[in-house]
């Protein structure tokens, strides 16, 4: 019993030295870091979002504590995570905007459309649901949360319990089967009637 409350008194005293040079580093530099995020072109929301992002990576690095204790190295540190973040964040945000926009161009009809495009759009549309169906469920459950939902790859990987190049594994064969599968039909040959001779 009173092993564990040393363990617990312990605890108690190791905490604040962790967060008082987390804190410090934190209140030092956050403000630098924001605004150089919204002059990169990040709103408010995506520049906290970044910064945060930033301070977790070098957090992680085995050296932070020992570089926290010169201001002006780990702020250039920080200062190239944080480039590296937003650098990434635009690219994913360019093509999550240009495949919705494709997309939404697929999905609304022009006005000269035929009947035979509309057609062939429902059936491709079939298609791919035929072929997600046909998907495990793992696999299933990949694309649905990165490509339908668009959530990001780590959060992906944090809700189905798998790594993050697990989850990059399966998007990349999911997409490979999307382009090379068929219809269920097609393998055994078309579901057509046959002309009379």
């Amino acid at each position: 019993m009173a092993d564990n409350e040393a363990v617990r008194a312990g605890e108690r005293q190791s905490a604040p030295g962790f967060l008082s040079w987390v804190a410090v580093l934190v209140h030092e530099h956050r403000a630098r870091l924001l605004a150089l995020a919204r002059s990169r072109g990040l709103d408010a929301e995506e520049a906290l979002d970044a910064v945060q992002d930033s301070f977790i990576s070098f957090f992680q690095l085995p050296e932070a504590r020992a570089i926290s204790g010169a201001p002006e190295d780990s702020l250039k540190l920080l200062t190239v995570i944080l480039q590296h973040n937003v650098q990434n964040w635009r690219r994913k945000h360019s093509r999550r905007q240009r495949a919705r926009l494709l997309l939404e161009a697929a999905a609304t009809p022009r006005e000269d459309t035929t009947s035979d495009e509309l057609i062939a759009q429902a059936e491709e549309l079939a298609r791919v649901n035929g072929c997600i169906v046909r998907m495990g469920r793992l696999q299933r459950s990949v694309v649905k949360l990165s490509l339908i939902d668009e959530q990001p790859r780590e959060e992906v990987a944090k809700v189905l319990g798998i790594s993050d190049g697990y989850v990059r594994v399966l998007v990349h064969r999911a997409r490979e089967h999307l382009r090379s599968c068929g219809f269920p039909e097609d393998e055994d040959g078309p579901l057509v009637d046959e002309p009379w001779d």
